[in-house]
């Protein structure tokens, strides 16, 4: 096989396991109401009571856009509050309602079967070196958005 072909073959899988992996969590979270990006929102916010938008946008690696367009979907159906910070007030603070943290508690259950799904038939140490190999994907990316941004 060529090294063109290769390289197609590589993306076009990238491709796949993206698509398929955004199918499987929304297919396991539509039962809660949810897309997977906004059971992530969720699952990051219970976490980390109070954590900044921003920080949230930083750590998802999305851009404003698409972080306010999926927060405000979750404030409007009342399992996000956004808080503007008493430290500084151009910065807002994401926490759980009452309701989305009830949601929130019945999350990592339905994450941890999206896992098993997703990791079917490895074993612990191809699952380590597929978790390696993905980081170091992701930061080679991170790095050309870098590299883009100082050009």
């Amino acid at each position: 096989m060529s090294t063109q072909n290769n390289a197609d073959l590589i993306i076009q899988l990238f491709k796949r396991v993206h698509l398929g992996t955004r199918r499987a969590f929304d297919e396991a979270f539509a039962e809660y109401g949810l897309t997977g990006p906004q059971a992530e929102m969720i699952r990051h916010i219970c976490h980390q009571e109070g954590i900044e938008q921003r920080t949230l946008q930083d750590r998802l690696g999305i851009t404003s856009p698409t972080l306010t367009g999926i927060i405000d979907g979750l404030v409007e159906r009342e399992l996000v509050e956004r808080r503007v910070s008493p430290e500084d007030a151009r910065v807002k603070q994401l926490f759980m309602t009452c309701k989305g943290r009830g949601l929130g508690n019945n999350l990592p259950r339905t994450l941890a079967r999206v896992e098993a799904r997703l990791l079917e038939g490895f074993s612990l140490s191809e699952r380590a070196l597929l978790q390696d190999w993905l980081a170091r994907v992701a930061a080679n990316l991170n790095a050309a958005d870098d590299d883009q941004v100082c050009s």
